[in-house]
């Protein structure tokens, strides 16, 4: 009976003691654009997003030398996400984002290509990095135009090895980038 007691108690130490990576959440597209606003009512009608990823469950991963390497995961699908704050954006700046194909100034198409976050416990200022590599294609009439986008940030973190810390950090990142597409599209 003791036996049986010593080796359900250590069962119940060693699974509550062991390491839990929860899958990140992002939250949906809130931030109010602030760059220039369409003046001439131009419309946009939004073809696709699309994530090209190969791994679209893995956002980055914990340098560390030597060891397992530990990712940071995710279950969101970014794609449906992106849509959504870019036509929130896109609204916001002014464009109408209700036209058909066939009757809007611009037809976009946007590919995420990659989502890369690492942490690393060795650097002292910006122990976090994050990139998110975006193309877009515009089609202006006749004429296409395709653009990349990296948004690029650092910041430093205090030492985690959970997904779910970085949220914050991936929000900015999205929100950023999707400004930065708005903008462009709006010199256009």
């Amino acid at each position: 009976m003791k036996r049986l007691f010593f080796i359900a108690l250590s069962l119940l130490l060693f699974s509550g003691c062991a390491y839990k990576n929860e899958p990140l959440t992002l939250a949906s597209y809130k931030s109010e654009y602030k760059g220039p606003l369409a003046r001439d009512h131009k419309t946009i009608y939004l073809r696709s997003v699309k994530d090209l990823r190969v791994k679209k469950n893995v956002i980055g991963y914990i340098d560390q030398k030597g060891g397992d390497t530990i990712h940071f995961l995710s279950n969101e699908n970014f794609a449906e996400k992106y849509t959504e704050g870019l036509g929130y954006a896109l609204n916001l700046a002014g464009f109408n984002t209700d036209a058909t194909k066939s009757e809007a100034t611009f037809v976009v198409e946007v590919a995420i290509k990659d989502i890369e976050l690492v942490y690393n416990d060795k650097n002292f200022d910006a122990n976090l990095k994050g990139e998110i590599e975006i193309e877009v294609i515009v089609r202006k009439g006749d004429e296409m135009i395709t653009q990349n986008f990296r948004q690029k940030g650092s910041k430093w973190m205090a030492p985690s090895f959970n997904s779910k810390d970085l949220e914050p950090f991936l929000y900015a990142l999205f929100a950023d980038s999707i400004d930065q597409i708005v903008t462009r599209l709006i010199r256009m």
